[in-house]
This record gives C-alpha cells, sequence and structure tokens, in this order.
C-alpha cells in the first residue's frame, strides 16, 4: 500500500507519541494503590482487550467487601488466551499483558489511551514476545529492537503487521 493510500488512516488516530523507553520518559510518579484500586483497573482493561480477542487466564475479580471474598468468587475465564493478563503483579501502576505481537493493532492502542486519560498514574504494559509497549495515555513507550524507529502508533502497526 502506497503512502498516498495511507494517507486519509492516520488522521483518525489521535495524537500519541511514540518514544523509546528510559527511565528519564518514563511518566511512573507513585506506586501506591490498594488490591481493590489494582483490580478496578486490571478489570477495565479485560473489558476492552476482550473486544480485540480473548483474555485470561483469570477473570475478571468481583470486588467485593474483602480481598480473601473477592478471590473466593474468582474464577478463570479462559485458560489459553489470546492476552495473557498477569494478575498477581500488584506492586506498580501496571498491567502486565503477555501476548502475540500480531494483535497490536492502531484501534487498541487508541483505545487503551483514551482509558488511560482517565487514570494517567497507571499504564499497561504490552509484552508482545518480539518487544514491548508501555502504553500510557501519552505517550507510548517502547522497548526492544523490534520497535527501534517507531514514533506513531502507525509505525507500531507497520511494524506488527511484519
Amino acid at each position: 500500500m502506497s503512502q498516498q493510500q495511507r494517507q486519509p488512516s492516520a488522521g483518525r488516530y489521535f495524537s500519541i507519541r511514540v518514544i523509546e523507553f528510559s527511565r528519564e520518559v518514563c511518566p511512573f510518579s507513585n506506586r501506591d494503590h490498594t488490591w481493590r484500586q489494582f483490580h478496578t483497573f486490571r478489570n477495565a482493561v479485560l473489558d476492552i482487550l476482550s473486544r480485540y480477542g480473548t483474555v485470561g487466564p483469570m477473570g475478571k475479580m468481583p470486588i467485593l467487601d474483602t480481598y480473601e471474598e473477592s478471590a473466593d468468587e474468582w474464577h478463570v475465564s479462559d485458560a489459553k488466551p489470546d492476552f495473557f493478563i498477569v494478575d498477581d503483579d500488584m506492586y506498580g501502576l501496571s498491567v502486565r499483558v503477555e501476548a502475540s505481537w500480531t494483535l497490536a493493532k492502531p484501534a487498541l492502542f487508541e483505545e487503551l489511551a483514551m482509558f488511560l486519560k482517565q487514570c494517567q498514574e497507571w499504564c499497561v504494559y504490552l509484552a508482545l514476545m518480539k518487544g514491548a509497549l508501555f502504553v500510557f495515555h501519552n505517550p507510548i513507550l517502547y522497548e526492544g529492537a523490534f520497535f527501534a524507529g517507531c514514533s506513531s502508533v502507525e509505525d507500531l502497526y507497520d511494524r506488527c503487521a511484519l
């Protein structure tokens, strides 16, 4: 597809900066949160990702009075999901998602970034086998040689479409 043919679609996605990860530019500012905050955030990420593939292995955690009550009602949703969402890493303000790079689509980045505007201290870490992305409301930070040189959501998509 020529650059001219792709031009109209490029304007469809709002401007999200894409830059290489470094500690200096990573916007993590606070890592304190409760189990309720973590699982409420994780549940919302599952809702978004479920529109792009299967999610799991653990489904959404019900937010009940205590962690123990919630954990007792928490169930496996898909043993072999497209998006493996880590459920026991509550130490940072992020949710780790393991998936194939082929599932990384501009609409997914856009939807995650729009959601993250509501909770700007949080991010979704996409471990995509060939590289990784820290998706904040803005920017998206990349790790790994696979994404080297990417500066836009369209660049990320083009790389993942290889």
